[in-house]
């Protein structure tokens, strides 16, 4: 199974679109926000797209009552966690937060396999004793050429990927 984690997207609904489009040609129906997804306008431009979304807020959480409201409504396609998520996907313990602090705390724990976290917008990778830590980067490409983290959870292998 491939899971794609996103992060930062701040309102660009162009290149979160792109990047949609691109985790859709590499199969995957699962997705990991990181946080910064701002306005609740950009859950109704995601609707097109059948993936799962599991949602955090960051620092810019926008009208966080309008965003609950709208992720209650597509509970099939948006999963709001809150400020923290976790979830198990093939016996794999992934954990996420919008904040580098926490998320390095969470790895330094060992208890999940992989810990994620956004706010820097940049790239990422580390390995924290048996946890992998990951900043996707992100999508508003304010820092960085705006891209995303592809993981593929048999072999915890995860590769950056580049909108295009």
């Amino acid at each position: 199974m491939k899971v794609a984690i996103i992060s930062d997207t701040h309102d660009h609904f162009w290149n979160t679109k792109k990047a949609f489009a691109q985790i859709l040609n590499y199969g995957i129906s699962t997705v990991i926000h990181c946080g910064d997804l701002i306005s609740p306008f950009m859950l109704e431009e995601l609707e097109e797209f059948p993936v799962h979304m599991h949602l955090i807020v960051g620092n810019n959480a926008g009208d966080l009552i309008l965003l609950v409201k709208k992720c209650m409504e597509r509970k099939k396609q948006v999963t709001l966690h809150g400020w923290h998520g976790y979830i198990e996907l093939e016996n794999r313990k992934i954990a996420w937060v919008h904040d580098p602090f926490l998320g390095k705390t969470l790895a330094e724990q060992g208890t999940y396999d992989l810990v994620c976290f956004g706010h820097t917008h940049r790239w990422y990778l580390e390995k924290v004793k048996n946890t992998l830590l990951l900043n996707p980067g992100e999508l508003l490409g304010r820092k960085e050429p705006p891209g995303w983290a592809l993981l593929t959870l048999d072999d915890m292998s995860i590769k950056r990927i580049f909108i295009s």
